[in-house]
């Protein structure tokens, strides 16, 4: 509970503010976090598609988004994968169908979005028959080209699919053969056309794919996809291909818009006005005579790589980092929506002295604030050009900064400018905190006390006179501070301070010896966490009298602690193992009993405070930004309900008897465990992590629930007693879960 002055009229305000402005933040697509910067969102957004004035964009780790307001708005959608997706079909308002993970995620929403649901693929990683294309004619009535040539055809929605005749010269043909579909379109429930990939070669059925024959009227090309503008009429485009059909796919003529360029994607208000994007994704091209010719656009400094007409006037075009551009004027003139602030911000996060207002410290003399529960962030100049280090503010006006070469600051208008101040130290302190009038800073040995940015002396007496001490935690009306092996405490503002016991091992005197700590997170004088450097998590409420271990975590892979009360807080990983590149937290809500996985964005936290939390639901994070290139820290995100969505989830461990030492060398060295995760489909990537109980050191694997009652099986090599324990990341509609910890004795 860091750097946080509470005050319920501000909570208050706080709350109120929020409840009017966070319909404009978009959500992420597999928790209940939101997009703060940039804005619309960050990830890189690679289709979209209108119909009946919604729009649905796709993209990177799993992002989908749906706009009712021409792209002015987004609302982010719940896929549940952070898979890659390719292709977005808008059946018709409410009806979207989506594909991607490299043919291994078929997904489709029949409410808007708001949920959805796997189609025929349940292993979305390295599925034994990717899907290439995938059409839907109308709601009930769809069609699935696999990879290898085979074609599935469902009347129910998805639900269920029948295997109709393979595409000729595919593999599943029977003439067998290397060719792979492109794309198909169907213009009745059994009539449709589809392209072999990187040719001109096309078929055609009118009996539902039962039998297929040969198209002979089409010019030269590379097809490598498909977009329908009615029933007469389509394109079909690829690298220095662009080729059109007026007569249902009786003759393809070459069009000279598609010379020089690979076209990805096509959107058409009417049937001569159409945009097209390309490979590089620099420029659009416009053209108002059906692909004659077309005009290059240059409307965004970022590549974009998706365009799409709402209406004849209304037009988006979507990118890199979430890039979003409108046009009012059928596509010639745009304007962005949204914005980014720049620069980075890798040095972590500290709360403000409301709940709605957070800090982000940044390189060369920056900070990013937000006054609005993380809505929206701006930049504040400090006066350095070195590195931030710390930031502590009394009040929305007054606070203070420290940089990492000791540079003392202050402001007393909200940072618009600042003054300097003398630290009354040649050595740099680490760390700044305000208390009302009173401000403290630390390390890298001892406490210097100043009030109003008035002289700052030691404080000479007590353990506070050489404590090895760099960081500081506020809780409640508890001020500590700590380093690696010490930790001291003050219950005066900062007056006395007295020794804080930190969790330890006795050595062979019975003394105890502290654990070497990476974080402490106090939420009172009395109660608290501490993160040590094996990545243990461990409580105390009895004021570090005793620690107990918060085994559920299951990982060696904490980086920070961030809890806004006694029960509820979260710890950040530098790794997932079922989704290694992406950043995610542990959540508890039972005082560290248990532990669910949230899944953020792609990207990695900062080392240290990557996520703060002012109260039991609003929180703030920060990751690495990977489409800005480089290990930029930029991406921010908030949370007012603890960063859950959907509904709870139940993931169970089966008992396992105790074993012993002979019965586990008859099972080769190796226990089994099985689970259960209640509801699942099917394929749901669960994480089961072991660890003996004399060691530090966790083994995790990844097995997959079956859809029979979701049940799964891990097995682990032991030599003794060993903890298990297991999580969920959850899932579209469905929050992620933890066990407890499963003890299993060997005797």
């Amino acid at each position: 509970m860091r750097r946080l002055r509470r005050s319920l009229v501000a909570a208050a305000a706080a709350t109120a503010l929020t409840a009017t402005t966070a319909q404009a933040a978009v959500q992420v697509s597999q928790s209940g976090w939101q997009w703060g910067n940039p804005t619309p969102q960050g990830n890189t957004l690679r289709g979209i598609d209108f119909n009946s004035g919604a729009g649905y964009a796709i993209g990177d780790a799993g992002t989908a988004l749906r706009t009712d307001d021409g792209g002015e708005t987004w609302l982010g959608l719940a896929t549940g994968t952070s898979q890659n997706l390719q292709r977005v079909q808008a059946v018709t308002r409410d009806v979207v169908v989506i594909l991607g993970g490299n043919g291994c995620v078929v997904r489709r929403s029949d409410d808007g979005g708001r949920t959805f649901r796997k189609i025929y693929v349940l292993a979305e990683i390295d599925c034994p028959e990717p899907v290439q294309a995938v059409h839907f004619v109308d709601p009930q009535t769809g069609y699935l080209f696999l990879r290898n040539g085979n074609v599935l055809r469902t009347t129910d929605a998805g639900e269920t699919f029948s295997r109709q005749t393979a595409v000729p010269g595919t593999t599943g043909s029977t003439g067998g053969g290397s060719a792979v579909p492109a794309d198909a379109i169907f213009t009745t429930p059994d009539a449709g056309i589809v392209f072999i990939a990187g040719t001109n070669i096309a078929y055609r059925t009118t009996d539902a794919g039962i039998s297929w024959t040969q198209e002979k009227d089409i010019d030269t090309g590379s097809v490598q996809g498909l977009k329908r503008l009615d029933a007469d009429s389509a394109f079909a485009f690829g690298p220095d291909t662009l080729l059109r059909t007026d007569d249902n796919g009786e003759t393809w003529k070459r069009r000279g818009a598609g010379s020089g360029v690979t076209i990805t994607g096509i959107s058409c208000a009417t049937s001569d006005l159409c945009l097209l994007t390309t490979e590089q994704g620099s420029r659009i091209l416009r053209t108002e005579n059906g692909g004659g010719t077309a005009e290059p656009i240059t409307a965004s400094t970022q590549a974009l790589f998706a365009a799409g007409f709402q209406s004849p006037t209304r037009a988006v075009a979507l990118g890199v980092g979430g890039s979003t551009v409108v046009s009012d004027d059928g596509g010639k003139n745009y304007r962005p929506v949204g914005g980014d602030i720049a620069g980075s911000f890798p040095f972590g996060l500290r709360l403000g002295p409301a709940a709605n207002i957070a800090f982000a410290l940044g390189a060369r003399g920056q900070l990013a604030r937000t006054d609005n529960g993380g809505v929206t962030w701006r930049a504040v100049n400090v006066a350095t050009s070195a590195d931030m280090q710390d930031t502590s503010f009394a009040s929305a006006t007054e606070g203070y900064a420290l940089d990492q070469r000791g540079g003392l600051f202050r402001t007393q208008n909200g940072g618009q400018s600042w003054s300097t101040l003398d630290p009354g130290t040649t050595s740099p302190p680490r760390a700044v905190i305000t208390s009302g009038e009173l401000v403290l800073l630390a390390g890298p040995r001892g406490i210097r006390r100043g009030t109003g940015g008035e002289r700052f002396d030691a404080i000479d007496s007590g353990p506070a006179r050489r404590a090895a001490v760099d960081k500081f935690d506020r809780a409640g009306s508890a001020l500590f501070a700590y380093g690696t092996t010490t930790a001291i405490r003050s219950t005066n503002r900062g007056s006395s301070w007295s020794l804080f016991a930190l969790p330890g091992r006795k050595n062979r005197r019975g003394k105890l010896v502290p654990y070497r700590i990476q974080d402490l997170e106090m939420t009172s004088a009395t109660k608290g966490y501490v993160l040590d450097i094996e990545g243990r998590v461990w409580f105390t409420t009895n004021g570090g009298r005793r620690w107990t271990e918060s085994a559920g975590v299951g990982t060696n892979r904490g980086l920070a602690l961030a809890f806004g009360t006694d029960s509820g807080g979260y710890l950040t990983l530098s790794e997932y193992t079922a989704d290694r590149g992406a950043s995610y937290v542990m959540r508890t809500s039972d005082s560290g009993r248990t532990w669910r996985p949230q899944r953020i964005a792609t990207g990695t936290f900062p080392g240290t405070e990557g996520v703060i939390s002012p109260t039991n639901t609003k929180s703030y994070a920060l990751t690495s930004t990977p489409a800005a290139g480089g290990e930029i820290f930029r991406s921010l995100f908030f949370t007012d309900r603890g960063g859950d969505a959907g509904t709870p989830s139940q993931l169970t461990l089966e008992r396992v008897p105790a074993l012993t030492k002979r019965k586990l060398r008859a099972e080769g060295g190796r226990i089994s465990v099985k689970g259960a995760l209640r509801g699942a489909q099917g394929g749901e990537r669960i994480v089961v992590s072991a660890r003996s109980t004399k060691s530090t050191r966790w083994t995790s694997q990844v097995v997959q629930a079956g859809a029979n009652g979701g049940s799964f099986t891990a097995r682990f090599r032991a030599s003794g007693s060993t903890l298990v324990v297991a999580h969920w990341a959850g899932d579209s509609g469905r929050q992620g879960a933890g066990t407890r910890v499963l003890g299993v004795r060997v005797k």
